[in-house]
Parts: structure tokens; sequence; C-alpha cells
């Protein structure tokens, strides 16, 4: 098991930020997957402690005529220095699977989720994708193996509240972290997550105009990490 984790709680050596997030979130239609393969014990070292910073908009775009700005706010910011890491793939996985929950999320107004998604290079296959409110102390981060027993039993998580992310809705000024069910292939050698893209629409517009934001980081899948 390798497992990289952010929490609100003191760690000794290294601070990354992230706001202190807080929301509810009723749980809706579920994908639950089936376990598949045994985890290995493989703890990292890196680990950290957000404190509260401002979130940020991402790159965003829009239908012409539709808002510049996205609608979306992301704890730890887009692209930041800190977004870099390696997840270590051993011989014998095939594929190596992962929960990935890199980033909370933070509408402004209430969306509703037309679409979320890794972009990804060779080797990596979204394999399911949900949403679950924040409590009191947000967490983020990677968690190799499936299922991820660790995660359902952090009550900060609230594995057991999620609901599948496409057609979600998020209700303004709730937080959310969204999680991935990674399945990494590591014949094609090094592959990586450059980001998670929303597509998404406001649903008190008078139309569902479509948007979209990216939420940039890099975590590459490696057997040389």
């Amino acid at each position: 098991m390798s497992h990289t984790k952010h929490s609100r709680t003191a760690l000794v050596g290294s601070v990354v930020a992230c706001f202190l997030l807080s929301g509810c979130f009723g749980s809706g239609g579920d994908q639950e997957p089936t376990a598949t393969h045994t985890r290995t014990h493989q703890p990292r070292a890196t680990s950290s402690t957000p404190t509260d910073v401002p979130t940020s908009d991402a790159t965003s775009s829009a239908t012409p005529g539709g808002p510049s700005t996205a609608l979306v706010r992301f704890s730890p910011k887009s692209g930041g220095k800190h977004l870099d890491e390696c997840q270590r793939l051993e011989p014998g996985d095939d594929p190596a699977e992962f929960l990935y929950y890199p980033v909370v999320l933070t509408p402004t107004t209430t969306v509703a989720l037309d679409s979320v998604a890794t972009e990804h290079t060779q080797g990596v296959l979204d394999a399911g994708t949900w949403v679950a409110p924040v409590a009191a102390t947000p967490e983020t981060g990677t968690f190799k193996g499936w299922p991820p027993k660790y995660v359902a039993h952090d009550p900060n998580l609230q594995w057991s509240a999620r609901t599948a992310a496409n057609g979600a809705t998020l209700e303004a000024g709730t937080s959310y972290n969204v999680f991935f069910r990674l399945q990494v292939d590591p014949t094609p050698g090094d592959s990586e997550v450059t980001g998670i893209r929303l597509d998404y629409h406001e649903t008190s517009a008078s139309s569902s105009l479509g948007l979209s934001v990216t939420w940039v980081a890099h975590t590459t899948f490696s057997m040389s990490c």
C-alpha cells in the first residue's frame, strides 16, 4: 500500500496549503466497485498539513457569450509546485489500482456535473468517479490498492456519503472531495495524470450553458519512483 495523505493534523516537517472547508451532501446513485487486487504495504514518507489559504479558479472555458471565470474553486490551488508527485508501480501490477482524491472543490453557485475525468497519458484508466462532501477536516491524497478500506474508515472523507460524479448536483458553498478509481497499466512505461477536467452547467441559469474547468496537477506512475 502506498498512501500519500494531506490532512489538517499537525505533522513534523512539511506544510502544504489548503483551506478549511465544510458542507453537507445527500447520497445518491452509487457505483460500487469490487475488489480485484491485493494491496501491498509501502508507506510513503511524504505527508503534509494544509493551512488556511484561498482557493483559486483553474483554467476555464465556456461556450461563446458565457461566463469567463470558473464557478468552481479548488484547494489546493491549480498548478502549484507542490502538486508534482510519483506513485510507485511494482512488478506484477496488472493493473495497479489507486484511489485518487487530490483536490477539494467548492462551487460558488449550484452546478450540475456533466462529466468528471482525469487528463492522462497512455496506461491510465478512470474506472470509477464519485463526489462526497468534506467534513470539518478536509483531506486529499492518493492511496494504492483496492478496495480502499483505510479511506472507507476515515470520517473526514465521508466515503459512505459518496455518489456518482457524473450527473451529481453540487450545492453552492458546499465543499466536496472528488474520488477516482484509477487503473494503471505498468507495461507502457511511465504514465501520468496531468489534472482533472470538470464539464458542468449552472442549474439556476435560464439555459444549460456548458462550462468546463481544468485543475492542473502532475502525478507520475512509475517503477522508478
